[in-house]
């Protein structure tokens, strides 16, 4: 059986409150991260978002979601798709240590096409994944 997500990991070199500043900027999606840009929507516990993902490619698709938890400096959690078909939960968890900031940024998925996406797909959600955390660390370090 296959994993029903993906998990990816950054060192960013900068407190924990400058990483989560940049997060919770949703209207600065479009200026760093590679894939996403959040179009609408407040980092707020129950607050819809909308999404512009993969902007400019044949991949070019929307998406809305829920805003599940914003817990200042730790977590920014929210959820989205289509129940039943492919539900996602995406989060980004926050440690800082030594000043630095330890970043997970993970996505697991519930419904009847996981299997088949994630058969066909990991490989690109992991670069994607990984794209956003250095494009993340970059833009933060800078």
């Amino acid at each position: 059986m296959q994993e029903n997500g993906v998990v990816t990991s950054v060192v960013i070199d900068a407190p924990r409150n400058r990483v989560w500043r940049v997060l919770v900027a949703f209207d600065q999606y479009k200026q760093w991260h590679p894939t996403i840009e959040l179009v609408a929507g407040e980092p707020v516990p129950g607050a819809r978002i909308q999404m512009r993902i993969a902007a400019g490619t044949p991949a070019e698709r929307t998406a809305e979601g829920t805003v599940l938890e914003a817990s200042e400096d730790r977590l920014l959690k929210w959820e989205g798709g289509v129940r039943g078909l492919l539900w996602g939960e995406h989060r980004f968890d926050l440690v800082e240590q030594d000043g630095r900031t330890h970043l997970t940024n993970s996505e697991s998925f519930t419904g009847s096409m996981v299997e088949q996406v994630m058969a066909s797909g990991r490989e690109t959600l992991v670069a994607e994944f990984e794209a956003a955390n250095q494009a993340l660390k970059a833009y933060v370090e800078n």
